[in-house]
């Protein structure tokens, strides 16, 4: 049998952003406490605290396992994720705007497991009626990069405050890219 050979090039048209939120489930329709999104580039970012009565009247939900890990989390992780929520809609409004002038043209989105941080926050802008500034079809997920480049995150900040976790996450993802754009696969 012959040999195989692939190298892997990251995009370089393609603009790559970091979603990362923090939740009260694990499921789309769960409440969603605080999100962040983070431009590989220039680590550009932009987060937000979303108000938890606005999104029970949406019909979102609190699932009591989820409520009850937050009880062992740092009260400081649970304070930047809770403090000073904002207007549903209007955080909403604000990420598609910031996404529009982050990434012009197409964009990547990554999280940490491609069906946790977008398809929740994709639930949210449905039940608002609002369309979702990304497709599905241009979620990444940062797990399988990293396993597939050998990397791990470093955590430099707070676990579980988003903005701190996006940050940690962009600079592993990028860090894998790099690796995975000079590797050779032979097979």
């Amino acid at each position: 049998m012959g040999r195989l050979s692939v190298a892997w090039r990251a995009a370089t048209v393609t603009t790559h952003i970091m979603l990362d939120i923090e939740t009260l489930g694990v499921r789309p329709g769960a409440v969603i406490l605080s999100a962040a999104f983070v431009r590989f580039d220039d680590l550009a970012s932009c987060v937000a605290v979303l108000d938890i009565h606005e999104q029970l009247a949406l019909g979102m939900e609190v699932e009591p396992a989820t409520h009850t890990w937050w009880g062992t989390q740092d009260p400081a992780s649970w304070a930047a994720a809770t403090q000073n929520p904002n207007p549903v809609r209007a955080v909403a409004e604000y990420f598609t705007t910031w996404l529009k002038w982050a990434a012009p043209a197409d964009a990547l989105i990554w999280c940490h497991g491609a069906g946790f941080d977008a398809p929740l926050l994709q639930e949210l802008y449905r039940r608002l009626g609002i369309a979702c500034p990304w497709e599905f079809w241009t979620v990444r997920d940062t797990r399988t990069l990293y396993d597939l480049a050998g990397v791990t995150v470093e955590r430099t900040g707070r676990p579980h405050v988003a903005l701190d976790d996006a940050i940690a996450q962009t600079h592993a993802a990028i860090a894998a890219l790099k690796i995975l754009s000079t590797a050779r696969v032979t097979a």
